[in-house]
């Protein structure tokens, strides 16, 4: 298994529509796609992981945060369609405008990734700065470094295994029963 990284950035001279930003500045993007051997292909397919999600996020929270520059874009459009044309017109348009940009914005700034995105074609992640590219390149290796180690583990799930427990001495025997009953 391979985490094929691509860094990019691009100006932001005036209006940005995504990510929503008025002015100047540099946006970095991150490409991140993995590149399987054939017996990973074939256990992901086997174990249905392409649908496994590696982080999991909140989708209303994910939705709450698409929804607001969706809202700012919305509410923009109403006031020029209300100037331009007419009331019932600019409504329409912006609501249309806010559903739309929602459904845009919640595809990119969305925070849940599931194997299937880093696989066909990979995903793109957008970044404000470069310290945020850094965390996001880190954090995608210990996601991949996991799922690595959970295939290995399926290549072998029907073996048996015997893990030895040793004694412990009872000062720890007393801690590990504090911590396994407070779980």
């Amino acid at each position: 298994m391979n985490l094929l990284l691509k860094r990019d950035q691009s100006n932001a001279n005036g209006i940005s529509l995504i990510p929503l930003r008025i002015g100047t500045g540099v946006t970095f993007t991150l490409h991140a796609a993995l590149e399987l051997d054939n017996e990973e292909e074939a256990l992901i397919r086997q174990y249905n992981f392409a649908k496994a999600a590696l982080v999991v996020s909140d989708p209303i929270d994910d939705l709450k945060q698409a929804f607001r520059p969706a809202l700012v874009l919305g509410l923009l459009t109403f006031v020029v369609m209300w100037w331009l044309w007419s009331f019932a017109a600019a409504i329409g348009l912006a609501i249309l405008v806010t559903l739309v940009m929602t459904g845009v914005y919640f595809k990119t700034l969305r925070e849940q990734i599931v194997v299937s995105d880093l696989m066909a074609g990979g995903r793109k992640f957008r970044c404000d700065s470069i310290v945020e590219l850094i965390q996001k390149e880190a954090y995608l290796q210990n996601i991949c470094a996991y799922l690595r180690q959970v295939l290995e583990s399926a290549k072998n799930w029907d073996d048996r295994e015997v893990l030895r427990i040793a004694a412990l001495n009872k000062e720890d025997a007393k801690q590990a029963v504090l911590r396994a009953s407070h779980r």
